[in-house]
């Protein structure tokens, strides 16, 4: 069970990353917020996927083995708490005195998923938008860990395509010359 909720813990710092990152920058792209949310969701795929890409060789040092779908589990794990707080938030009842707050009930709840806003908005804020949304970072930890699996290194991959030089090796440390 440690070791799931290590790694639920890596998917869950670069996505609160993200979400400051979002937050930081959220009132100077405020007219252009959906498109500024591609942006930031592009660096959380990046985060996500270098974290569970090196949690797999973690693990394959730590554990022995390492099992694919673990990407995955440490996805739910993740993702489960922030999809209760909206479940909790669309249920109660914001209301003082006779002011109902359903703007700020919205935003709440649209707050927690700020990163993946241009996938809710796509589908018109409804439940299955959010849902799509939390099965993104779901994916992409599956598909971070998985290439960790079978030793994918995307940055490698682009390097080719793109006709750039390969990243120099690192010299080994405890190397004997005799």
């Amino acid at each position: 069970m440690k070791k799931y909720l290590y790694g639920s813990w890596a998917v869950l710092k670069s996505y609160l990353l993200t979400m400051i990152i979002f937050y930081i920058f959220f009132l100077g792209f405020y007219k252009r917020l959906s498109l500024f949310s591609v942006f930031v969701f592009v660096i959380m795929l990046a985060f996500t996927y270098a974290e569970l890409h090196h949690l797999t060789g973690v693990d394959k040092r730590r554990y022995g083995s390492v099992k694919y779908y673990d990407g995955a589990i440490y996805g739910i794990l993740a993702v489960i708490p922030f999809a209760v707080i909206q479940v909790v938030i669309s249920f109660l009842d914001l209301s003082i005195k006779g002011v109902d707050f359903p703007v700020l009930k919205l935003n709440l709840i649209k707050g927690l998923a700020a990163p993946m806003l241009f996938i809710e908005k796509s589908m018109n804020y409804s439940v299955a938008g959010y849902a799509v949304a939390w099965f993104t970072v779901i994916l992409i930890s599956f598909l971070g860990y998985f290439a960790g699996c079978k030793k994918f290194d995307i940055t490698e991959y682009t390097r080719k395509l793109f006709g750039l030089q390969p990243r120099k090796q690192k010299p080994r440390r405890n190397r004997r010359f005799f």
